[in-house]
């Protein structure tokens, strides 16, 4: 089967050639013959352009359709992959406060015999291992919760457990 342009073009090509044989000096029966057959001709390339146009016109939603699916598909792969380091980095971060929590026993802790410096010793450490895995802006808007108009007030906050956990060498 011939595609549908090349058919488009012989049709047109054929119609310009029966009228302008039409047009030529030709006898009266010649001249009717080239004129039935370029209308024919005519009628038959309209209804091949009308397919045609709906043909191209199918191709070309497919085709945005298929680039809409790949624009999805890659932008479903980096969520997951961005999901994936999320969830690594929740599990460090998980690890590390652990690590900060359990390092010294309470068995172990000497000196240390209020409830209340134990848990702000323990207060510290989470606060420290979350600021370097997670850095000051997540420890003030997410731990805090004092982003937005209350931002200085979290950095104060925020210096404030940290010098305690110095001056007291919670380190």
């Amino acid at each position: 089967m011939a595609s549908r342009w090349l058919k488009t073009n012989c049709l047109l090509a054929s119609a310009t050639a029966f009228w302008l044989t039409a047009l030529s000096p030709v006898p009266a029966i010649a001249k009717g013959i080239s004129y039935s057959l370029a209308l024919v001709a005519s009628v038959q390339l309209v209804g091949e352009s009308r397919r045609l146009i709906v043909q191209d016109a199918r191709r070309a939603a497919l085709a945005a359709m298929n680039q809409e699916l790949e624009q999805t598909e890659i932008a479903l792969h980096s969520k997951s992959k961005r999901f994936m380091k999320f969830t690594a980095l929740h599990r460090l971060t998980l690890r590390k406060l652990e690590r900060h929590l359990y390092k010294e026993p309470s068995a172990e802790q000497t000196g240390e015999t209020s409830t209340s410096t134990s848990v702000d010793k323990a207060f510290y450490l989470a606060i420290k291992g979350l600021l370097e895995v997670k850095g000051e802006t997540y420890m003030i808007e997410q731990v805090l919760k004092m982003g937005g108009r209350r931002w200085e007030e979290g950095k104060r906050r925020l210096q404030q457990i940290l010098q305690q956990g110095r001056q007291e060498e919670w380190d």
